[in-house]
């Protein structure tokens, strides 16, 4: 039996949950069992009386708001953060979320250990790390109006574990398509709505004034659509536009909602920052916390670069649409290089995929703010 939170909502239907909208179903027999006022007391699992059962444990837990399937361990979390990866059609949202969890489990002598909460998740992250790392390919794109699934993760921090437990938190991902993120489908407006956090990732090739100066074969096999000018910028307002509405914000009211501006592929395009801070490798995960200063470098980079570019569109998207503070600007590459064909990568080497995440956790007092 677990611990009332306040912030705890069904991955699927987001109906907050608290002990009892957490259904004991009997993984033998597929019936609920009803705890006793005596389990409840004594914080135990229920019993399932039903002939050939044996007295089983009713250790499946469902939604009593919508029936799906729950982790069993769904409400034992100190703290449980939710953020929605949003971006036009191309941006590389699956690739970068598969590069993110491959670099956070894989890092060596990271203190932060993460496993999947169910087996959907486990397959969903198996296959796609097979596509990128095995076959070398680029994750397939997630087919339009299909409902995000989302991701559930446990994180564990050796740094704060005593001899009887260790620091544990939910992390609960929402991936959609991008032509329904450009259009706010209302497949995935709720998740929005919900998301503690939300990144958005920004394709630099499907910016006007950036696109011309690329090489050819590296822009053909690096885009997988074709956009209107301001897609990006479009895309910011519509998001915006939901929140509002959704939160019963008048039209000029600014968004008081932490945002992380996802700047990807930047692999083809790191020649034109030099020697900046945001080619470097990244020294959050190595500092064991979020280095300050580091990000305040590529936050200012990004931006200074996107006005050389004469994309004033979408830096005033963001600006007149979210509070300021709550945004900060990021430069990753999911594979490291450009891709050298069609559907064909090079040996995938991430270039600082966990720094908006290292963020998000610092927002959240997981892990320190450095200097």
């Amino acid at each position: 039996m677990a611990i009332l939170h306040s912030n705890v909502l069904c991955p699927y239907c987001l109906s907050e949950l608290r002990d009892k909208d957490v259904k004991f179903v009997c993984p033998m027999c597929g019936t609920e069992v009803v705890p006793s006022k005596m389990d409840v007391m004594l914080k135990k699992i229920p019993k399932c009386k039903n002939a050939g059962c044996h007295n089983t444990l009713a250790s499946d837990r469902t939604c009593s708001h919508c029936n799906a399937s729950l982790p069993p361990d769904i409400l034992d979390y100190s703290k449980y953060l939710r953020f929605s990866i949003l971006g036009i059609t191309g941006a590389g949202k699956t690739n970068f979320l598969t590069a993110m969890l491959h670099e956070l489990r894989h890092t060596s002598g990271s203190p932060l250990v993460i496993a999947p909460m169910d087996n959907n998740t486990s397959t969903i992250f198996q296959d796609n790390v097979r596509a990128m790392y095995d076959q070398r390919q680029p994750v397939p794109a997630t087919p339009p109006g299909t409902p995000p699934q989302p991701q559930q993760w446990r994180i564990r921090d050796r740094s704060k574990m005593s001899d009887k437990k260790i620091a544990s938190y939910s992390m609960t991902i929402f991936d959609g398509a991008g032509e329904d993120c450009e259009n706010i489908n209302p497949v995935i407006s709720r998740y929005i709505s919900q998301s503690k956090v939300l990144v958005v990732l920004i394709d630099p090739l499907a910016l006007p004034g950036v696109c011309n100066s690329i090489s050819p074969d590296v822009l053909r096999w690096s885009t997988t659509a074709q956009h209107d000018m301001d897609a990006s910028a479009n895309m910011v307002d519509g998001i915006a536009d939901y929140i509002r509405q959704s939160c019963g914000l008048r039209p000029g009211a600014l968004i008081d909602r932490d945002v992380a501006v996802v700047f990807t592929k930047m692999d083809a395009v790191k020649d034109s920052f030099g020697s900046a801070t945001v080619t470097q490798p990244s020294p959050h995960l190595n500092r064991k916390g979020f280095v300050k200063a580091d990000s305040d470098a590529v936050d200012a980079e990004i931006k200074d670069w996107l006005e050389a570019q004469g994309e004033s569109t979408f830096l005033a998207a963001i600006d007149t649409n979210f509070r300021q503070g709550r945004v900060r600007f990021f430069g990753v590459s999911s594979f490291g290089q450009p891709p050298t064909g069609d559907n064909q990568l090079s040996k995938i080497i991430p270039h600082r995929v966990l720094d908006p995440l290292m963020w998000m956790l610092s927002k959240e007092g997981i892990i320190p703010v450095l200097s």
